[in-house]
C-alpha cells in the first residue's frame, strides 16, 4: 500500500478502489454487521481498514469502496434461499462452480446496503458496486425464477429498482454510489436484456 501511494503522491492519481466486498462474497476487513456476522462472512485481509483510510486522506486520497453484488458465492452457500436455483430446487451453479444469489430478492439488497453503510461509517466516499446483474454464463437458462420473486419485473426492472433503492440509502447517509458496468451491452440489446442493465436508467441515480 505505501507503494501504491508513493505513485498516487507522484502522479495526478487521486484514488483507490478498494474491495471491502469481494468476488468471493467475503468481507475484507473486520466489520460488526448483523448479517455479516451471522454468517461469518468476514476474511480480514485488511488488519486494521480504519488506520488505511486515515493515511490514505492524509495523502489526499479519494477512497472508494467496491462491493461485488449478485456474484457472491459465499452468501449463496450460508443463504440458499437468496440463491438462484435450478428447477430440481438446488443451488444454482455457473460454469466455474460460482453460486449467485438472486437480484430479485429484496434481502439481498438489504445485505449489500448494511455491507455499504458499515463501509461508510469507516470513512469510505464513494460505494462503487460490481457485480451488478445476472450472469451471461450458458448455464443460466437452466434457473427458474418465482414469481413471487420476480412480481411481473424483467432483469432490467429488477436492476434498475435495485440502483435506485441503493441511491436512496446511501445518498442520504452523505456516499456517492457508483456501479460497474457490463462492456458489452453497448452494441447488444439481446445482451442487456441478459444482464440486467440500461445505462441511461441506472444512470439516473449514479
Amino acid at each position: 500500500m505505501d507503494s501504491i501511494i508513493e505513485q498516487v503522491d507522484a502522479t495526478e492519481l487521486n484514488a483507490v478502489v478498494i474491495d471491502v466486498k469481494d468476488d468471493q462474497g467475503r468481507i475484507t476487513f473486520a466489520m460488526d454487521s448483523p448479517t455479516v456476522n451471522e454468517i461469518g462472512a468476514v476474511e480480514p485481509f485488511i488488519g486494521d481498514m480504519p488506520a488505511l483510510i486515515a493515511k490514505l486522506k492524509e495523502h489526499g486520497i479519494y477512497p472508494i469502496a467496491r462491493v461485488v453484488a449478485f456474484r457472491d458465492p459465499y452468501l449463496a452457500e450460508q443463504k440458499p434461499e437468496w440463491s438462484l436455483h435450478t428447477a430440481d430446487g438446488s443451488i444454482y451453479r455457473d460454469s466455474q462452480g460460482l453460486a449467485w444469489v438472486n437480484p430479485y430478492k429484496r434481502e439481498v439488497w438489504d445485505y449489500l446496503i448494511e455491507v455499504a453503510k458499515k463501509a461508510g461509517e469507516i470513512g469510505f466516499e464513494e460505494i462503487q458496486f460490481d457485480y451488478i446483474r445476472f450472469t451471461v454464463d450458458r448455464t443460466m437458462k437452466n434457473v427458474v425464477f418465482d414469481e413471487a420473486d420476480t412480481q411481473g419485473r424483467d432483469k432490467t426492472q429488477a436492476i434498475t429498482e435495485f440502483i435506485t433503492y441503493a441511491y436512496e440509502e446511501l445518498a442520504s447517509q452523505g456516499l456517492f454510489v457508483s456501479a460497474d458496468v457490463f462492456g458489452t451491452i453497448i452494441g447488444s440489446q439481446e445482451d442487456a436484456a441478459s444482464v440486467g442493465q440500461d445505462y441511461g436508467a441506472m444512470a439516473e441515480h449514479l
